[in-house]
């Protein structure tokens, strides 16, 4: 059953709480910092090209986070913020969420060829998925024994909301979509790319595997907290969650357009004759549509 915490907890609550705040301010650090190492990878890749959709998902990824990182720091400081503030502040980590994940699916669409129906399908799975997750934390509760039925009480605001667990149902969701698009861009890796003899593009796409399973491991811990940590740890993660998503998400992006480049490269230099695909046949001019290119 849900207890009222005591006052003795409070203290405890308070600290717990304050350190969750200096966790986000720590992953506004990593943000930053990351930031000013992948700038020049930003005006090389970015800067000049046309404002596709790529590029305005991609921008909206970046720098959205600044926005919603500034409110976390301000929040951090100042503890009677509430209402407006945290919808608007959970409003902006919702929606970078989403961009970066839109680069995700960004990848896997270039991997598969720019197939309409996988773009489609990864879309359709967008909506189901997000439409699922809001009902699921709208349906059903999740409460363990000790939880507070007010654990935010000692704040004299309307804060009790941002307690609960049931985002944790959201994360689920997020995880599953990030594991479909796991598999979905590995399945075509192995199949279709196994064979490739380029060790820059053997690495570029390893490295673009490793991404997507930091990014996964990421949800699904952040998910792991919402459901099982004390209550004021809840938060602890949430710029985490905002900050990593746009770095690894970012980065996959140069990822992408540096294997066009390299592939660009090739074609240019040697006519495709290195790149040599598991069926075993040499990709010339007449097989081009079938080598990756990225927006």
């Amino acid at each position: 059953m849900p207890v009222e915490y005591a006052s003795e907890d409070i203290p405890i609550n308070l600290s717990r709480l304050q350190f969750s705040k200096f966790l986000n301010v720590a992953a506004v650090a990593v943000f930053a910092f990351d930031y000013c190492l992948t700038f020049s990878s930003e005006i090389e890749y970015v800067w000049g090209t046309k404002w596709e959709v790529s590029r305005i998902v991609f921008t909206l990824s970046r720098y959205l986070p600044f926005i919603s990182s500034s409110l976390t720091c301000y929040d951090a400081l100042v503890n009677d913020r509430c209402g407006g503030f945290i919808l608007a502040l959970d409003a902006m980590y919702s929606a970078s969420v989403i961009f970066a994940e839109g680069i995700l699916i960004l990848r896997t669409y270039a991997l598969w060829g720019r197939s309409k129906r996988i773009l489609f399908l990864l879309l359709f799975l967008a909506v189901a998925f997000i439409a699922g997750a809001e009902v699921t934390s709208l349906k059903f509760k999740i409460i363990l024994p000790g939880d507070s039925t007010s654990s935010y009480q000692f704040y004299p605001s309307m804060c009790a909301y941002r307690s609960s667990r049931n985002a944790a149902f959201q994360y689920a969701f997020l995880v599953a979509y990030e594991i479909i698009l796991q598999s979905m861009s590995s399945w075509r890796k192995f199949r279709t790319y196994r064979a490739l003899r380029s060790r820059t593009l053997n690495t570029l796409y390893w490295d673009g595997i490793m991404y997507m399973w930091w990014i996964i491991l990421l949800s699904g811990g952040n998910m792991a907290v919402m459901a099982a940590a004390p209550i004021p740890y809840i938060p602890a993660l949430d710029t985490a969650q905002v900050a990593i998503h746009s770095v690894l998400a970012s980065r996959i992006f140069f990822n992408l357009r540096e294997c066009d480049k390299q592939i660009h490269s090739f074609t240019d230099e040697f006519s495709l004759d290195t790149l040599r695909y598991r069926a075993g046949s040499t990709v010339g001019a007449t097989t081009q549509a079938e080598v990756v290119h990225v927006a």
